[in-house]
């Protein structure tokens, strides 16, 4: 027995070293793989915004008017809550938009009109829940109305919720070219008017919520 264990060897430092050197590339293939995972859902998320504005101003093509904007004002009545998410009050599981679209001018605007309008239209598939069609990668939903007054405007905007504060901030970065959620096309939905920074990096996984303006920004 004490021959058997002056005969055993363990690991050398060469073995050891390359060992951890494995364990360092792994490790940085993963965290490489966890980066471009992130960045392709905040590039996926953009690019939906940018699709349902564009869905928008070929709706306004069509009709003259914007989805869901009942009456004709150019400004929706409809403004989705501020907060981080919204979930809260999630869009319709109707399978026949015309259960709340806008039936006439008269119609109240609501979280589904823009989304049942275009389904009526055959712009979205008709027979898809706007549950379905407002939902985004983040499993949070996007919402089009308006902001509550900013400086006296009210502005038309597409509401993305539930993001954490990277995702905010890289989009910011694309539509803007910068981090400043309180301004700029892209900023903070979680107060009312959206002036008010992202968290700072050591909190980046806070969720938050971000307002997308069209037509025009204040």
């Amino acid at each position: 027995m004490l021959k058997t264990i002056r005969n055993a060897k363990g690991f050398t430092l060469v073995e050891l070293a390359i060992v951890l050197v494995i364990i360092g590339i792994i490790l940085g293939a993963v965290l490489k793989g966890q980066e471009l995972i992130n960045n392709a859902k905040a590039k996926r998320i953009l690019s939906d915004l940018k699709g349902i504005e564009a869905l928008v101003y070929t709706y306004m093509d069509r009709k003259g008017r914007l989805p869901g904007e009942c009456g004709s004002n150019g400004v929706y009545t409809y403004v989705p809550a501020v907060g981080a998410v919204g979930t809260a009050t999630a869009p319709s599981n109707n399978t026949d938009p015309t259960a709340d679209y806008c039936a006439t001018t008269a119609t109240v605007e609501t979280i589904n009109t823009p989304w049942s309008d275009m389904r009526v239209a055959q712009i979205l598939p008709y027979s898809t829940p706007n549950i379905t069609l407002a939902r985004h990668t983040m499993n949070d939903f996007f919402k089009v109305g308006s902001t509550a007054a900013i400086g006296g405007v009210v502005y038309n905007v597409i509401v993305v919720y539930g993001i954490p504060a990277w995702m905010a901030k890289a989009i910011d970065v694309s539509v803007d070219g910068s981090e400043d959620g309180a301004a700029g096309r892209f900023r903070s939905y979680v107060v009312a008017g959206g002036a008010t920074a992202w968290p700072l990096d050591t909190a980046n996984n806070q969720i938050v919520s971000g307002a997308y303006f069209f037509e025009k920004s204040p």
